[in-house]
């Protein structure tokens, strides 16, 4: 393949107004940073605040994923920056708060209190579904499209927000939680910026592969499933070690 091919996207145009995206996205974001702010002045920690930031760091490693999992957004999206030759939309950006801020943060206080991994497996598949909902109607509004070959192209965002926010609770648990003051703060907000590419970089290399490699459909085929097996086993095996971290205090 030629690295320019790489780069190539088609170009699409919303069929809905450009900005209801935007518009339905706004409450959910809203409502997480709401909540966010709530809990940081109640709790006098600025960690949920940080986390937030952190999330919309990370966003600005859209751009990556959108190249390897061959995603491209319409153009009457209104856009919050480009790079990479991808123009990424603000609901895009601003849906980073919910999904890897503001979940994983309450996942996190979820395993201080030592839940069941049972209930936090069942939080990361309906994580997964919410998703899948919404890259439904992305995908029927045109307002985005995945322009890989199927059957790699369905799997490509939904099954990997599974884990995300799992392991950021994990993390911002294991690593964030016992520290104190703006230590705290400074490094869950790092924290937040890493769960997402762990997880995508880790679980997804077999999709990326699949998508620009010349391969017989029976390969796509185990490819996703060998992904889809590297995104579950990421969830049980972050949820067995929150466990495990709990019971040995």
């Amino acid at each position: 393949m030629d690295i320019a091919e790489i780069f190539q996207h088609p170009q699409i145009t919303s069929t809905v107004g450009s900005n209801l995206p935007l518009y339905l996205f706004g409450p959910v974001v809203v409502a997480s940073i709401v909540w966010c702010i709530y809990l940081s002045v109640k709790e006098k920690d600025l960690l949920p605040i940080f986390v937030c930031i952190g999330a919309l760091i990370c966003s600005l490693n859209e751009p990556i994923y959108d190249i390897l999992g061959k995603i491209v957004y319409a153009e009457n999206n209104p856009m919050a920056y480009s790079n990479m030759g991808r123009d990424v939309p603000w609901f895009l950006v601003i849906g980073y708060v919910p999904w890897v801020g503001a979940l994983s943060v309450q996942i996190a206080r979820m395993m201080a209190k030592g839940v069941d991994p049972k209930v936090l497996n069942y939080i990361a598949l309906g994580s997964c579904i919410s998703v899948v909902c919404i890259e439904t109607l992305g995908n029927m509004s045109n307002a985005w499209i995945y322009y890989g070959e199927a059957p790699l192209k369905y799997l490509v965002v939904a099954p990997q927000m599974a884990p995300v926010p799992i392991v950021g609770g994990l993390l911002l648990y294991a690593f964030a939680f016992p520290l104190k003051g703006i230590k705290r703060a400074l490094v869950a907000m790092a924290i937040s910026t890493l769960a997402l590419p762990m997880v995508f970089a880790s679980a997804s290399w077999p999709l990326y592969y699949g998508l620009y490699a010349d391969l017989p459909k029976f390969m796509d085929w185990i490819l996703g499933a060998v992904m889809l097996t590297f995104t579950v086993m990421t969830v049980v095996g972050a949820t067995s070690l929150a466990s495990r971290l709990y019971n040995s205090k």
